[in-house]
């Protein structure tokens, strides 16, 4: 009966987000088809929302109150050995470079909205100021080391270090992080025009972004990307999540630090892997392909695995 309780409290919790994501697939065909619209909607979340709500977040955290240095090192740690994992196997299974870099991407990167959503639905505002802490490291040191491989390995393309990190500086998630980070040191606490203006408009951003994480699922043929399918798909699931978990309990984290880290853990892929992949040279529609699958996934995946960590 414990069992029974526990399971459908959890699945009422997370059920809205994912219904919130179909909402946004059935929009794409039924009613909104206009790529353009989704395109602006997305890079209105990008650039403005999500900064929005991250600074707000970050500015008035109190990182004394978490085990900062410990978390930072397991995330690092889960995403260094999901990226491992992923280049070595491609490389052993002979895949091109190109469709490395998306099984790279597929295995490593994470969908900050769909974690970010569900770790505010189990904690509320403790939840999003955990949420914000890992969204700065992890956000960071993927966007460096992503983009410097694929650098190395599509370099054909005249990318250079150099200029990836000027992207990094011009990135509005490092951008509003550091801002919020400033404000945090500087002691200001919360301004109140400034942070009621950041929390409205960051207070929208879910909704939007899960409707366009929705709105871009598009899973073709898989036949002829079953194995890079299965690499990122294990890295993703599995090495990721696990690694995360190892660490977590070497480090002896509390219950909800170690539960908001394998959610980002095991998210699917970010949207953003999808134009990054299409500019430098990777394989886009693998990466399409990744997004969408591992998305689909997730349902059933993510609420398995936090009924088991709570």
């Amino acid at each position: 009966m414990v069992y029974y309780n526990k399971m459908i409290s959890l699945v009422l919790l997370i059920t809205p987000i994912f219904l919130v994501i179909l909402l946004g697939s059935l929009l794409r065909q039924y009613m909104i088809k206009e790529d353009e619209v989704w395109e602006n909607l997305n890079k209105l979340a990008y650039w403005v929302l999500f900064p929005c709500l991250l600074f707000n977040k970050t500015s008035v955290i109190d990182l004394s109150s978490f085990a900062f240095p410990p978390l930072a090192i397991t995330l690092i740690g889960g995403f260094s050995a999901a990226v491992f994992f992923s280049y070595w196997l491609s490389r052993l299974s002979g895949l091109s470079n190109a469709s490395a870099t998306s099984v790279i991407q597929g295995g490593g990167r994470h969908n900050a909205f769909v974690a970010l959503a569900i770790v505010t639905q189990l904690y509320g505002d403790e939840g999003a100021m955990i949420a914000a802490i890992i969204i700065a490291v992890l956000v960071t040191f993927t966007n460096l080391v992503v983009n410097i491989m694929m650098t190395a390995m599509m370099s054909k393309n005249g990318n250079s270090v150099i200029g990836v990190l000027a992207d990094l500086k011009r990135n509005p998630f490092i951008i509003a992080i550091m801002l919020g980070a400033l404000f945090n040191n500087l002691g200001l606490g919360e301004l109140p025009i400034l942070h009621q203006f950041t929390l409205s408009v960051g207070e929208t951003t879910l909704t939007i972004a899960l409707l366009c994480v929705g709105a871009g699922l598009k899973v073709k043929d898989l036949s002829g990307k079953m194995k890079p399918c299965v690499i990122a798909c294990s890295a993703k699931f599995i090495v990721f999540p696990l690694s995360v978990y190892v660490l977590s309990l070497y480090f002896a984290l509390p219950k909800t630090l170690t539960v908001a880290a394998m959610i980002f853990a095991i998210s699917p892929t970010g949207a953003a892997s999808y134009p990054l992949s299409k500019q430098m040279g990777g394989d886009a529609p693998l990466m399409a392909t990744l997004i969408s699958l591992q998305t689909l996934m997730a349902v059933a995946i993510m609420p398995l695995a936090i009924y088991v960590l709570m």
